[in-house]
């Protein structure tokens, strides 16, 4: 017992110093600004439903569900701004504790360590774990959805529908997926037509409580079913990918360094149940995934789960030849350095400077500013909200109400009236001459 406490102590410390590793460097991360000045206004408005981002982006915010963000929007009003990435970097850790006791419980502790230990490891993963987004949150939950039908001889759907349902307010059917593709796995595992109605109806149930709020809300339903969900569905939105196979295509640039032991995974899969059952869920997650015409890669990060625990199973009966001294060693060196080079700094050689830096010095400390690019500069333009609290208003040309503008270099528009107070990064500072 006391040798399990200790492999898994070492495994969390290890996860947990990747979490944080980036936080050395700065992340532009346009979603994390977004959610950041959402969560401000909600703990300042008080208004847990109507959301807001700015006001001429999004003024009734509509694009996800307003649940995701109470976590966040509680923590800044309890604790600050502060709290929000080290919120995100709990519920990362969660799901990575989550993975860890799933591959305990289906091959065995070395699984589950290897498992969670490449989940941490992968760049796409801890680079935004500890952002405050809502991937920390989806992950964790419809991963938890998904774990009383892969680790149980009788599955309690109940449990099951519950995390799901937690899971699809935070985002949506994306909540619901890995619940459904468990259902799936199981019933073609046992071969049984009764675990594909039993997972079907736990995924209707999960679905009731969006569905009820939706219902409930014309707003909300205008704005998140039919302009963000259904065109997304049918590719009515310009944004994102649509490529009929794009959830593989991004696992297969982006799961790395784990990739090569997912096919251990399916190999070993011919021989091993819990493989087979992991394989299984890995691929119905990734077909599921494939059903929207509109695609974001960051959609993909609810199969990441499942094609770590494929890979740390598949891997598991080579882990169990080595000796008891070389396997410790093995853990605590990959331990020991994850948390030295990540206390001395190195996630900041994985970051890139600020977008704001190079005219942060001449940048105003309140007001309105134009952000104007040949199309709208959603990074620029997050980044201004997020970190200045400013309000910046995405133009074509130098109009509009605000007497300072970020100009991007490529943007041929006429700057008579306006006077260039600096330049750098691509970008160009000019305000209204007086």
């Amino acid at each position: 017992m006391m040798a399990r406490k200790a492999a898994v102590a070492l495994c969390l410390a290890f996860c947990a110093a990747l979490i944080v590793a980036p936080w050395a460097g700065h992340l532009d991360d346009s979603d994390a600004h977004l959610y950041t000045v959402l969560a401000r206004h909600m703990a300042a408005d008080g208004a847990w439903f109507d959301l807001r981002y700015l006001p001429g982006v999004h003024p009734r915010f509509r694009e996800h569900l307003p649940f995701g963000f109470w976590p966040y929007a509680a923590a800044l009003r309890l604790f600050g701004e502060g709290a929000l990435p080290w919120l995100g970097a709990l519920a990362s850790l969660g799901t990575l504790a989550l993975v860890l006791w799933i591959g305990e419980r289906l091959a065995g502790l070395r699984a589950g360590l290897v498992a969670a230990m490449l989940l941490a490891a992968t760049e796409s993963f801890f680079r935004y774990a500890g952002q405050p987004r809502l991937d920390p949150w989806l992950m964790l939950l419809a991963t938890a959805s998904a774990a009383p039908l892969l680790v149980a001889r009788e599955p309690r759907y109940a449990v099951a529908a519950v995390f799901g349902a937690l899971a699809a307010l935070v985002k949506g059917p994306f909540g619901l997926l890995p619940l459904a593709a468990a259902g799936i796995a199981r019933a073609v595992a046992l071969r049984s037509w009764r675990e594909l109605w039993r997972a079907g109806a736990a995924c209707a149930a999960a679905s009731l409580p969006a569905a009820a709020f939706l219902a409930a809300s014309p707003g909300w339903r205008e704005g998140y079913l039919v302009r963000q969900l259904l065109a997304s569905a049918g590719g009515g939105r310009p944004d994102g990918e649509q490529g009929a196979l794009q959830p593989f295509v991004t696992v297969a640039g982006r799961f790395w360094p784990g990739l090569p032991l997912v096919f251990v995974g399916l190999f070993a899969a011919r021989r091993n149940g819990a493989a087979f059952l992991i394989g299984l869920w890995s691929l119905a997650l990734l077909l599921l995934l494939c059903v929207p015409a509109r695609k974001v890669w960051h959609h993909s990060l609810v199969a990441y789960p499942a094609l770590a625990l494929l890979a740390g199973v598949g891997v598991a009966a080579w882990l169990d030849r080595l000796r008891p001294r070389a396997f410790w060693t093995g853990l605590a060196t990959l331990s020991a350095a994850a948390v030295i080079a990540s206390a001395a700094g190195a996630g900041r050689l994985l970051m890139r400077p600020c977008i704001l830096d190079p005219l942060r010095p001449l940048l105003p400390r309140a007001g309105d500013i134009l952000v104007v690019a040949p199309q709208a500069d959603w990074k620029m333009v997050a980044a201004l909200a997020a970190e200045l609290r400013l309000v910046p208003w995405p133009q074509s040309e130098l109009a509009g109400r605000a007497a300072v503008a970020v100009v991007r270099d490529d943007a041929k528009v006429d700057r008579s009236g306006w006077v260039e107070h600096g330049r750098g990064g691509g970008w160009t500072l000019l305000k209204a001459h007086r």
